[in-house]
């Protein structure tokens, strides 16, 4: 994968305290930074990132026998996210710990291959991390902050390409553009065309005295037969 994730401290008391008690992993919050831990450092003693720079998204936690997975998402358009790259080295995950308050439980270290996070304004992107940990038998898995919309930047693109290409989309748009057409031929016919008698155009700006058969489309300004 090119990461490693470690359990701190206070995740292994966290840890200790399902296999002895039950209890649910009650997830708060998930981070990712740019910064970089010495090699002598103990990651196990970690209460936070090294430079944290926002939060990220999380699918709901699934357990699975003594496991439970989860995958981390940080994605351009969330909330809070940096409008300057800066490179992902570092996820957090933290958790109510087993002294009942937040502590971080999880620390991924991505120093080794850290991916890139691209700004919106420069086209956005999604990274993705998957986490597994091993906890009680007893134990249940929950978030305490909504997972939110899941959707990469890929597809996003697409269903905007998609909308776009809809010929019922923007119909207040596709009006305009039909009344700009109507002017134009409008144009067109008034100094294109040879008049040998008395000239004179309508439009249906207004309908005022004129008699006609047919459905007034509003959105494009035309009568429809």
């Amino acid at each position: 994968m090119g990461y490693c994730v470690y359990m701190t401290k206070a995740g292994f008391e966290f840890q200790a305290k399902l296999f002895a008690q039950g209890g649910e992993l009650e997830i708060t919050r998930v981070e990712v930074g740019s910064g970089v831990l010495p090699e002598e450092a103990d990651r196990r003693t970690l209460a936070g990132l090294v430079n944290s720079r926002t939060r990220a998204a999380s699918t709901v936690p699934v357990r699975q026998g003594c496991a439970v997975s989860l995958e981390i998402e940080y994605r351009s358009d969330l909330e809070g996210a940096p409008e300057e790259p800066f490179q992902i080295n570092e996820f957090g995950v933290f958790a109510i710990g087993a002294e009942g308050a937040e502590a971080l439980i999880l620390y991924g270290d991505l120093s080794d291959c850290p991916d890139t996070a691209v700004p919106l304004q420069y086209g956005g992107c999604v990274q993705r991390y998957p986490v597994v940990m091993e906890i009680g038998p007893e134990a249940g898995a929950k978030l305490d902050y909504p997972a939110g919309a899941w959707v990469t930047h890929q597809e996003l693109a697409g269903a905007v390409q998609d909308h776009d290409g809809d010929p019922k989309a923007h119909p207040c748009l596709l009006g305009l553009n039909a009344g700009l057409d109507a002017r134009l031929a409008l144009l067109e016919l008034m100094y294109n065309t040879e008049v040998s008698g008395n000239p004179y155009t309508a439009t249906f700006e207004s309908l005022t005295g004129l008699a006609v058969t047919g459905v007034w489309n509003a959105a494009y300004a035309r009568l429809e037969f």
